[in-house]
């Protein structure tokens, strides 16, 4: 048995994907698995013993590219092809595999290019991404995301934990104020008073930042008036790696709260457009939102034009919900 999962991006959407391979190797001992997605995510899949080939598409290729891509895909006589991003380029290229079996969401316009097409409803996202192995036949209780780092990565976030955190703290918190998309973004100063709270409870919050992230990072510093510590630059793998050695992460709804999830450190996400879907239903993992008659609306855009289920939800009451949080499932003391 061979078979293709299709998930091009985001980073968050491919870490939500990687149970997929593992599923398919439980059920089909001996299944080549390969998984196509796009550069940056790529990274987040290296090291999985689940996936056989990653492939990578180029989304700034002219569409000739995707023909040819298509070609490669159907030399590899795939049997199954498991599309979990459902737009256009993926619908052709899953198509052009010819795999007898070719399974995505039901999207208008698109149909005739699957064999199946299920339905995008659920909980927590990755059931809703096992949706598509109905039509296989196969069922599983296993829902946890997965990234598999090095031991020399592991070393390297080791290192960066004690030269990071602060003299007397004994709790290291990774904290994520980016994200692209405003809808889903706490307050930069919102964040800041928060990280002043969480060095009074001793422990040390480390800044996270990406490319074109640094402006967000630093006004957080400036906000906490030095409660906070900056991370240092890091690739992906870095990240992952810097989290998976954090006690715990504190963020919007965007990928590092997914990788949190995959390394194995508890999360608390801070919410705007989005809905609880997106948190893994284990105690350990957890969320807060204003709760406005219009949340979530899952928009990039505030038609009320005032962001008020971000802006409105004050530091004291996130810091509340996280103290009591930490207490009763982590075991936590705080002060």
């Amino acid at each position: 048995m061979r078979a293709l999962v299709i998930q091009l991006r985001q980073i968050g959407d491919v870490v939500l994907t990687t149970p997929i391979p593992r599923i398919l190797k439980e059920a089909w001992p001996g299944c080549w698995v390969t998984f196509l997605t796009e550069r940056p995510s790529d990274r987040l899949l290296e090291g999985n013993p689940h996936i056989d080939e990653i492939l990578l598409n180029d989304r700034r290729a002219p569409w000739w590219h995707t023909l040819r891509l298509g070609g490669r895909l159907r030399k590899r006589r795939f049997d199954v092809v498991l599309d979990f991003m459902g737009n256009p380029r993926s619908a052709i290229l899953a198509f052009l595999s010819g795999a007898a079996t070719r399974v995505s969401y039901r999207a208008p316009g698109r149909g005739v290019l699957y064999t199946h097409r299920v339905s995008g409803a659920g909980g927590y996202a990755v059931e809703i991404k096992k949706n598509l192995l109905e039509p296989l036949g196969i069922r599983s209780a296993w829902d946890r995301p997965e990234i598999f780092l090095t031991p020399e990565e592991r070393s390297w976030a080791r290192s960066e934990r004690r030269r990071l955190i602060r003299g007397g703290s004994d709790r290291l918190v990774t904290v994520d104020p980016s994200h692209r998309r405003v809808t889903r973004r706490w307050p930069a100063e919102h964040y800041g008073r928060l990280c002043i709270w969480m060095a009074e409870q001793g422990w040390t919050p480390v800044v996270l930042w990406g490319p074109g992230e640094e402006g967000v990072a630093r006004a957080v510093m400036e906000a906490s008036g030095g409660g906070a510590v900056l991370a240092p630059a890091t690739d992906l793998r870095q990240m992952a790696a810097l989290i998976g050695a954090a006690d715990l992460h504190v963020g919007n709804c965007s990928a590092p709260r997914h990788i949190a999830v995959a390394v194995g450190t508890p999360s608390f996400t801070i919410l705007g457009s989005t809905s609880a879907g997106w948190t893994h239903p284990a105690p350990e993992h957890t969320q807060l939102a204003l709760g406005l008659d219009c949340q979530p609306c899952n928009r990039n855009e505030c038609t009320r034009n005032d962001l008020a289920c971000l802006r409105g939800l004050a530091p004291e009451r996130v810091a509340g919900a996280i103290g009591g949080w930490v207490e009763d499932a982590l075991g936590w003391r705080t002060a």
